[in-house]
């Protein structure tokens, strides 16, 4: 990537920052008093309370960016604008997934800062015992992870999926902006038959989880093996590895998701 591309993705990015920071934009707000809320939750009562910032904010930050290009219908600007296409998919994903990427590391040393300090130990005195989550897991792992291998490998596996689900956010909007309508507007919308499927299956799964816990499905013999397995290879390297494959499946899909954004936005009519 020369010195004038390099530039070109930067000065994308700056516009989308000027468009995002135009006017009133609620999701923003939502976004910070969130941070505010959950990291102080996770700070003084359980460092998992902040696993909530990188899988609930992930649905939060394509429209948040958005925002106003989707408001005010200025999609079709770039169309007259001596940029190719890719660029600026490139821009936004570089964009989008990095600011993401921050934000939950920052959100991760903050935390791991509350699991080194235990603040909650000091405010709730022997009652915190009750509320250390992850100090019993790592007793029940029987020495085969530490609390922080457990906090490592939960931050990744949060990080896995919510910057997937971003790279998926992005790939809707360049597709079809008018899905974040609804989260922008904070209205309604009638009901699709989308939905209603989404909904039936949503029903059958809790249904399903609840047979398999009153043991009228004999769910939980089959997973045994499979829950096994996996504790197995969690305890490997602390919880590293399957960190590791985590995020590399998120990697992998992030690309994935990139390819098919360029050539299906490249065949979309403005």
């Amino acid at each position: 990537m020369n010195q004038n591309y390099r530039k070109k993705i930067l000065d994308l990015i700056h516009t989308d920052f000027i468009t995002m920071s135009g006017g009133k934009n609620n999701l923003k707000v939502t976004v910070i008093l969130m941070t505010l809320l959950f990291g102080s939750l996770g700070f003084f009562f359980s460092p998992l309370m902040g696993l909530y910032m990188p899988l609930g904010f992930s649905g939060f930050f394509v429209p948040m960016l958005f925002q106003n290009e989707v408001k005010y219908h200025s999609e079709k600007m770039f169309a007259i604008l001596p940029i190719n296409r890719k660029d600026l998919v490139r821009s936004r994903f570089i964009m989008s997934i990095v600011l993401y990427l921050v934000c939950a590391l920052l959100f991760y040393l903050l935390m791991l800062i509350s699991l080194k300090l235990k603040p909650y130990y000091f405010m709730f005195g022997e009652d915190a015992e009750h509320m250390d989550i992850i100090k019993m897991l790592a007793k029940a792992s029987k020495g085969s992870m530490t609390e922080l291998g457990i906090f490592n490998l939960l931050y990744f596996g949060a990080f896995s999926f919510g910057s997937t689900f971003v790279s998926g956010n992005l790939r809707k909007y360049f597709k079809d902006s008018t899905v974040f309508d609804t989260a922008i507007s904070g209205g309604f919308r009638k009901t699709s038959k989308k939905d209603l499927h989404y909904a039936v299956i949503a029903f059958v799964l809790i249904l399903f989880i609840i047979l398999s816990v009153t043991d009228i499905f004999p769910l939980r013999a089959v997973l045994h093996p499979v829950g096994q397995l996996l504790l197995q290879l969690a305890s490997v390297a602390n919880g590293f590895l399957l960190g590791a494959v985590l995020i590399t499946v998120a990697v992998f899909s992030a690309i994935y998701k990139y390819v098919c954004t360029i050539l299906e936005y490249d065949e979309k009519e403005l």
